[in-house]
């Protein structure tokens, strides 16, 4: 573990704001968040109550392949794909006899999932933010207060140096499960909390066990109960064990249970515990993700059981969604309604996540005898029989959020490449064949797919100059790309003409076919002000009657 200074030099002037934005909480969303947030030219500061970065086991040891696009754009994904453990294939079995083998689609870049330890992420994430001159990174901070009014929000943080008061334009809560922020600015937090008892065991063996996701249901090493293995750099397992409600693992460690335990599953080869936490998983989601000026983001705003890994992923999500809002809000080229908008997408993709993983949790877990003996009947028919196997439910794994209703994304009844994370596919791009998704900046992006030179179609090059000069309510760039394949047509639903409105996270916004009127309609409908829970009942809002509303920017030529 590395302390870095924990305190600034001088004491915040009460007469300016500590920076445009507070974000409290130093984990991979925090971070996220600061990075992205710097990424867009926003200053601000990062407040960890922690005095350094503890290395202290895998905890979220899964990073799904497309928030590692989140991370790539901060330049943070290479070190952590290279040095993670990449699978795409997940093993089920029921009493120790694999009845499914599920095998998840490649993509290019980085691959459906890495596993690597949730320290090692901070690591690399951290590296950078200290790197930032835009990021202050504040430890020792541990925030004790908090008030807000129209204008801005103050939280008081205990430091070592004693009491400091921080002023922000806007603040992002991201401290976690148990956040104090939740608390101060009085967020109901909804759902349950379970009663059953699960151990985490990071052990460092080499085992003759392909590199993959391994579930097992009432295996003999723990009956009646679930099992999942999960590899990790340098020979470390991660392994889940479901327990009893009661169990006492310190005493397991006493009389040599635990060892007992790990050899059941591990068999006779030497190993070592790097790491051992039990817990009790949370299924909850906070009423609001936007109180006044203060932001909810990550287990701060939902709170997710670890199957299916969609906790840090979704939170990553978050990160990136509010990031590129709250720069656009801070420079006044969106109104501060636009936030709304940061409520309305993620907190129904919390809710999404919540659905999903409460019917594996269902399954795993079932609430009442009967629920238990149907499923454990189902459990019994999947081994023989391969149309039971579907069935048999052992998480749906992390995936990003289709935008379907967003208030600032247009129908997808116009194409369902809408509101989905845009679509990657290798490109011809200024004479180089690249990813894509490479080609995104840190703005918003018009994508055009352009005929391959052998097709002996040709574009109208007066649809582009026109397209160009078209007055938009932010920047955008232009960007003409010549697909490798026709898959990449497909996953847009491309036809002839038509162009993409990409946003800053990466999500499909708009889509239209060179209508100026039409394409400045669209960039204005990805950036209005969405009503919040206060504001009088209206009609809602289509593209097509979105008004476009010319500012000094105008599209940027890429």
């Amino acid at each position: 573990m590395t302390e870095f200074d924990t305190v600034p030099d001088s004491p915040d002037s009460p007469e300016t704001l500590t920076a445009p934005v507070g974000i409290v909480g130093a984990g991979p969303v925090g971070l996220v968040a600061a990075l992205r947030l710097a990424a867009s030219g926003v200053r601000c500061a990062l407040l960890e109550a922690d005095p350094y970065l503890v290395k202290q086991g895998s905890k979220a040891c899964l990073i799904q392949g497309d928030a590692l696009e989140v991370l790539d754009k901060a330049g943070c994904a290479e070190p952590i794909a290279r040095e993670g453990v990449r699978w795409h294939i997940g093993h089920t079995y029921v009493r120790g006899q694999e009845i499914r083998r599920s095998e998840f689609a490649v993509p290019i870049g980085f691959g459906p999932f890495v596993n690597i330890s949730q320290y090692r992420i901070e690591q690399v994430l951290l590296a950078r933010a200290l790197a930032d001159p835009l990021i202050d990174v504040r430890w020792s901070h541990r925030v004790t207060g908090l008030t807000q009014n129209a204008d801005e929000v103050a939280v008081t943080a205990e430091t070592p140096a004693g009491p400091r008061s921080l002023r922000f334009a806007y603040l992002v809560a991201c401290d976690g499960v148990r956040s104090t922020l939740r608390e101060l600015a009085g967020v109901e937090w909804t759902g349950y909390s379970h009663r059953d008892l699960f151990l985490i065991t990071d052990v460092r063996a080499k085992l003759p066990v392909t590199k993959e996701r391994h579930f097992h249901y009432d295996p003999p090493f723990n009956p009646g109960r679930q099992l999942v293995m999960h590899p990790q750099p340098d020979d470390i397992w991660r392994i889940d064990w479901q327990l009893a409600p009661d169990a006492d693992i310190e005493a397991e460690r006493r009389d040599g249970r635990l060892d007992r335990r790990i050899r059941d599953v591990i068999g006779d080869v030497p190993y070592e515990i790097d790491w051992l936490s039990t817990y009790r998983f949370h299924q909850r989601v906070v009423d609001r993700m936007i109180v006044g000026r203060v932001l909810f983001a990550g287990d701060a705003a939902h709170a997710l059981p670890p199957y299916g890994s969609r906790g840090m992923n979704s939170g990553i999500q978050d990160a990136d969604n509010l990031a590129w809002k709250l720069a656009l809000v801070l420079a006044g080229t969106a109104a501060p309604d636009l936030l709304e908008s940061y409520h309305a997408e993620r907190h129904a993709a919390a809710e999404e996540n919540l659905r999903i993983t409460e019917a594996t949790i269902r399954f795993m877990v079932p609430p009442s005898p009967a629920r238990r003996w149907l499923r454990n009947v189902l459990l019994t028919l999947a081994v023989p029989l391969k149309a039971v196997r579907r069935h048999v439910n052992s998480g749906r794994m992390a995936e990003p959020y289709v935008y379907q209703d967003s208030p600032i994304v247009q129908s997808r009844e116009r194409n369902p490449v809408l509101g989905t994370f845009a679509p990657d596919g290798m490109v011809r791009y200024r004479g180089k064949s690249v990813r894509l998704r490479t080609l995104f900046g840190a703005g918003f992006v018009l994508l055009r797919f352009l005929p391959d030179a052998g097709s002996g179609d040709r574009p109208d090059p007066g649809d582009a100059a026109r397209l160009r000069t078209v007055p938009t309510a932010v920047p955008v760039a232009f960007l003409d790309v010549v697909p490798e394949d026709g898959a990449l047509r497909r996953a847009y639903h491309a036809q002839d003409g038509d162009w993409f409105l990409i946003r800053p996270d990466g999500h499909v916004a708009g889509t239209g076919n060179g209508s100026a009127e039409e394409f400045a309609a669209a960039v204005a409908f990805a950036i209005r002000a969405v009503p919040g829970p206060d504001a009088p009942p209206s009609a809602p809002a289509t593209s097509s009657s979105a008004p476009a509303t010319p500012s000094a920017h105008q599209g940027a030529a890429s």
